[in-house]
């Protein structure tokens, strides 16, 4: 099996370079050509919104190309394009127009709003995107303005709106969100790719994606939730789907802004950006800086502190060159107030038992992106990215022999670095419609890992009782594709070959140990369009994730890959204007599956994960929108003695429901929101255990209910914003953790309230 898929991946990698190649022949062909059988004129023209006022920023593209502009601060744009080109008008927020030249010269754009908030996908890691109505896979999104409106404190909160996924609050604080699709375990994320711009992975290694690292959401544009062929699409650790960070671009309005909100526990959320374009678009920007920082809901022990810097630049250099360039910076500390037994818990769910632990980080994270286009059909994009991660964490190991109770660390340093290239070519086939993808990816990482005990509790000193340096290289190449059998029906092909090379050097035991691992995944969609308002799409794909092969407390050896086979159908529908619903079927059939139990991740087996989703909106009155989303879910494990039971930590209900109404007071807009949260009970281990055990390990995660208000003002340069979240102040848990000390409470009742300023 192995040397069948070493041969079918030598052959991908032989496909790759064979089209990028034919491509440059091709496009030098092509423009001879095309030369001859168009006429370019000279379009000039200028753009308004609603109320007839010039809109700097939109973006204008000519159908079909890589040629585009940005329009300046009067909304005019020019450019040059065919005679019966079609130029495309694209704005956050506003509808996207489409509208044919027929030989004029000059035309004038009323943009209209959109109630639907975006309308792409990043489906590639170098930020190729597509339509979301047209693509062949369930898509969520959560936009820059629904996050503004819902006020939304941590990335976490905003996932909570879409249907399948469950949401793990660590412990409370928003820090280190854990996000679980499609019944897959979330803790800290690491079951669920998590990325930022599509490329950089959050995780703090590739074999182990558990994350010590989320984006603040004032420097976030958008948060998409990717299914169906993710699997092809971007690799390892993506079964359920892949949660991508868009970062903000600067590709709107220039301003620089400052945003401030105080709550309870005395919360303090401190940001501070600056956007904007020059050259008329040629150059965007953003730079932010966000803090946040409180006391925590528990009683004691709970202080924390986060700082990020995030930087974007783009620049067009002449017509087919772009430059990319993102820079980030992170730094944490945390005090760890730690589980509680469950008598603890029931006694007092905000007290804290570990007068002595905290948590540091430090991350720094880079690309570079550059993409050439050859021609209007053919470009390659190619991107370099690089991060490191220190991560100490100081704990008291409480034990209850006096003599072996240490004040102990974790403490780790991850060096990555990477490389991502893809090549996207849209021509015809047989005379039809297609778009190719192909690409590679390098990528490697470091885990230096040491363990220390040390005697006296609160000092960051005492005896190496581990060290060890784990290497993961990685090398992938894939191919996707988009072929048009008729106007209406599309299939979407795809197949992805990786290799890892694994490398253990123990430095404590004197030990070594090195192996490879190779995966061979591939997928198929099916989109058929019945008409504007009605689409469906089928998928499978086989998924994979890498082997997780580090010594820690948080597995019980090493783990073994996990596969699977991936079935998806789905229908999105647009009846009316005042009606959107989509609605998905899945089945993730599992042939060896790693479960959790009590915080430890252990091999397992055979599991079948099948669900239905929905997602919808209705539009009854101007202003007024009832909003949705939810997931029927039976996750079950197929083999040995616990054949029947359910997979830990999948829930068999979730759903999202709200309200939300805008209206003009004054000479500014009202927008407020109330919803609700909805997760049914859930069980910590494979046997399925209801009653809680005595220190909290093992039991029953029982089902809640959350119920959320928002409201924003917004007027001229001023934002005026109130959160509450969890109005009802119920006390509940999402997690039993052995390594943190039983139950982890979830945050109490959070109020913040916030203005912000744009100059």
């Amino acid at each position: 099996m192995k040397n069948k898929s070493l041969f079918l991946g030598s052959l991908l990698l032989a496909m790759i370079a064979s089209e990028v190649a034919e491509a440059k022949s091709s496009a030098l062909e092509n423009t001879s050509v095309t030369r001859f059988q168009q006429e370019e004129i000279q379009v000039e023209g200028q753009v308004f919104d609603t109320d007839g006022s010039p809109m700097l920023g939109v973006s204008v593209v000519v159908k079909g190309t890589h040629r585009g502009v940005i329009t300046d601060e009067e909304g005019r744009f020019t450019l040059k394009a065919d005679a019966n080109a079609v130029l495309v008008f694209r704005f956050l927020g506003y509808q996207t127009q489409e509208i044919a030249l027929n030989g004029r010269s000059s035309i004038r754009v009323q943009m209209k709003a959109s109630t639907q908030e975006l309308g792409e996908v990043t489906v590639t890691s170098t930020g190729i995107k597509r339509q979301i109505k047209d693509f062949a896979g369930t898509v969520n999104v959560i936009s820059a303005s629904q996050i503004k409106e819902l006020a939304i404190p941590a990335v976490g909160d905003a996932v909570r709106f879409m249907p399948g996924v469950n949401y793990i609050d660590e412990d409370g604080r928003g820090l280190r969100p854990g996000i679980g699709l499609r019944g897959i375990e979330p803790n800290r994320n690491s079951n669920t790719l998590v990325v930022i711009d599509g490329k950089i992975p959050i995780g703090q290694s590739y074999s182990d994606m558990g994350g010590y690292y989320m984006m603040p959401v004032g420097a976030i544009e958008s948060v998409e939730v990717i299914k169906g062929a993710s699997p092809a699409l971007y690799g390892s650790g993506s079964i359920g789907g892949v949660v991508n960070i868009i970062t903000k671009k600067g590709a709107a309005r220039p301003y620089t802004g400052i945003n401030l909100q105080y709550g309870n526990h005395n919360a303090l959320n401190i940001g501070v950006e600056t956007v904007g374009n020059t050259n008329e678009g040629a150059m965007n920007y953003y730079a932010g800086f966000h803090r946040r920082q409180g006391d925590g809901f528990r009683k004691s022990r709970s202080r924390y502190n986060v700082n990020d810097l995030t930087a974007n630049v783009t620049a067009k250099v002449g017509d087919k060159n772009e430059w990319r360039f993102f820079l980030n910076g992170f730094t944490e500390y945390s005090e760890t107030p730690g589980g509680l037994s469950q008598a603890q818990w029931e006694q007092d769910p905000e007290q804290s038992v570990n007068p002595h632990d905290f948590f540091e980080a430090r991350r720094f994270s880079t690309a570079i992106s550059y993409k050439r286009s050859f021609d209007e059909t053919n470009s390659l994009t190619t991107s370099v990215y690089g991060s490191y991660l220190k991560r100490d964490w100081w704990l008291d190991n409480r034990n209850a022999t006096a003599s072996k109770r240490k004040f102990i660390a974790a403490l780790r340093d991850i060096p990555t670095v990477g490389l991502f290239s893809d090549y996207e070519r849209t021509n015809t086939l047989f005379d039809k419609e297609n778009k190719l993808l192909a690409g590679i990816r390098l990528h490697t990482d470091v885990t230096h890992e040491v363990s220390v005990a040390g005697d006296e509790m609160g000092k960051k000193a005492g005896k190496t009782t581990a060290n060890s340096a784990n290497t993961v290289a990685v090398v992938e190449g894939y191919v996707f594709d988009e072929f048009h059998i008729t106007d209406k029906l599309n299939i979407n092909p795809g197949v992805r070959y990786t290799f890892v090379n694994y490398d253990k050097e123990d430095y404590y035991k004197n030990s070594w140990d090195n192996r490879n691992e190779d995966a061979f995944v591939y997928s198929l969609g099916l989109f058929y369009k019945f008409s504007e308002q009605y689409r469906a799409y089928a998928t499978y794909s086989k998924g994979y994730k890498m082997p997780q092969i580090r010594s820690a407390f948080e597995t019980n050896g090493d783990l073994d890959a996990e596969t699977s086979d991936n079935y998806e159908i789905g229908l999105r529908t647009r009846p009316t204007q005042w009606l959107e619903v989509e609605l998905a079927a899945y089945i993730l059939d599992f042939n060896h599956k790693i479960f959790r139990e009590s915080g430890l991740l252990n091999n397992g087996g055979k599991a079948l994960h099948r669900g239905i989703e929905v997602s919808g909106a209705i539009y009854p009155v101007e202003g007024l929108k009832l909003y949705g989303s939810g997931a029927i879910q039976k996750a079950t494990i197929e083999y040995g003695m616990n054949k029947g039971n359910r997979v830990p930590y999948a829930p068999r209900y979730t759903a999202t429901a709200g309200a939300k109404y805008q209206c003009g007071v004054g000479e500014g807009t009202l927008t407020t929101n109330v919803y609700g949260n909805f997760v049914s009970s859930q069980f910590s281990d494979l046997a399925n255990t209801f009653e809680g055990s005595a220190n909290g390990n093992v039991g029953l995660i029982p089902k809640f209910f959350l119920l959320n208000a928002t409201a924003s003002y917004s007027y001229k340069q001023w934002n005026f914003n109130l959160n509450a979240l969890n109005l009802l102040n119920r006390k509940y848990f999402t997690t039993r953790h052995n390594a943190w000390g039983g139950i982890m409470p979830a945050a109490t009742i959070s109020v913040l309230g916030g203005v912000g300023y744009q100059f």
